[in-house]
């Protein structure tokens, strides 16, 4: 692209320890099927593995490669990668993640249609280390349907937005710069300071994976309870201020309680995975203080009884249940 002329979209590629994987996540950017005049900043934060050469690899003049000379870590390579863009439109990936073919003609046109809309996003299917396949679709939120308006408060009790399915104005994503240092993430901080300001709009359609695996930061953040804080910490400055309507204002409100017990029982969840079960027990507790409701569903309560008798006792009686009904279903049903 020339040095003169301005792309409608800049595609913002967070890099770090992804060598195995940030060749796939470039070449999706480039394969996709549009005329759309767009950039790449890819932005390595100092990885020590083979990223960087990974990234370097690539010769298309849309791409452009910064490699930070420390490891500034996440809030800060964010800020530098979007302050870098020139697109009207900015889209965030990271380097594990890939597009599908139909992502800028399935998001843009939407932009270009509805000046009040300052995001849009779609579904994503999840994928594992070798690309394989687990789940064809994430969304729980939307059931099929395109949808258009305020989701400040839904998304306030669930992060339901897939990362690299968003599209966003730039200037939303410049006002909310810089992430707080305290924060874990940047995704959910993002979309729910943009909420707070604008309409959104879902596009049913599976437009990027999702990839899963090992070294997910996602995993890194439950197992040092940075999550936990970071989203407890987002809460309270979102309700700690008034909103742009008193409507919204009101269902914010209203939805408190709800919102912060959801949030507990996911950590709570999370925490009961990682063998965590103090911290478990601790969530639990809270989310129940909350959202008493909720806790009956979901086998949260078993869970968490879980935690009360330990990991070994509950695992024992598991296996005893599922024997008894093993048992059962081969025994010979008496006759009449």
């Amino acid at each position: 692209m020339p040095s003169d002329s301005r792309p409608l979209v800049s595609f913002v590629v967070l890099c770090y320890n992804t060598e195995q994987y940030a060749g796939d996540c470039i070449r999706s950017i480039l394969e996709l099927k549009t005329d759309v005049p767009f950039e790449i900043v890819a932005l390595d934060d100092h990885s020590p593995d083979g990223t960087y050469e990974v990234l370097k690899s690539f010769t298309d003049e849309r791409l452009r490669v910064i490699r930070n000379e420390r490891n500034l870590g996440h809030s800060l390579a964010i800020e530098r990668a979007i302050r870098e863009t020139r697109g009207k439109y900015v889209a965030r990936i990271d380097s594990d993640d890939r597009y599908r073919p139909d992502f800028l003609s399935r998001t843009v046109p939407i932009l270009e249609k509805f000046p009040e809309v300052g995001l849009v996003y779609g579904d994503a299917s999840v994928i594992g280390p070798a690309g394989q396949e687990y789940l064809p679709s994430c969304d729980r939120q939307h059931r099929g349907n395109d949808y258009k308006g305020c989701e400040l408060i839904e998304l306030l009790a669930t992060n339901f937005i897939c990362a690299p399915t968003m599209m966003v104005r730039r200037e939303y994503f410049l006002r909310h710069l810089p992430v707080p240092p305290n924060l874990a993430f940047s995704d959910w901080y993002f979309t729910v300071s943009i909420a707070r300001e604008t309409q959104f709009y879902y596009v049913d359609s599976v437009i990027a994976d999702y990839r899963v695996h090992s070294e997910n930061m996602h995993s890194r953040i439950v197992l040092d309870k940075s999550e936990e804080r970071s989203i407890f910490w987002l809460l309270d400055q979102v309700y700690g201020s008034e909103e742009r309507t008193a409507e919204l204002q009101e269902r914010k409100r209203r939805a408190r309680r709800q919102v912060y017990g959801r949030h507990y029982f996911r950590c709570a969840d999370k925490y009961f995975g990682a063998f965590m079960s103090a911290d478990a027990r601790r969530c639990y507790w809270q989310g129940l203080m909350r959202d008493p409701a909720y806790f009956f569903s979901q086998g949260i309560s078993r869970r968490f009884a879980a935690t009360l008798i330990g990991r070994n006792n509950y695992e024992r009686v598991k296996a005893i249940c599922r024997a008894c009904v093993s048992k059962s279903a081969v025994l010979p049903r008496k006759t009449a």
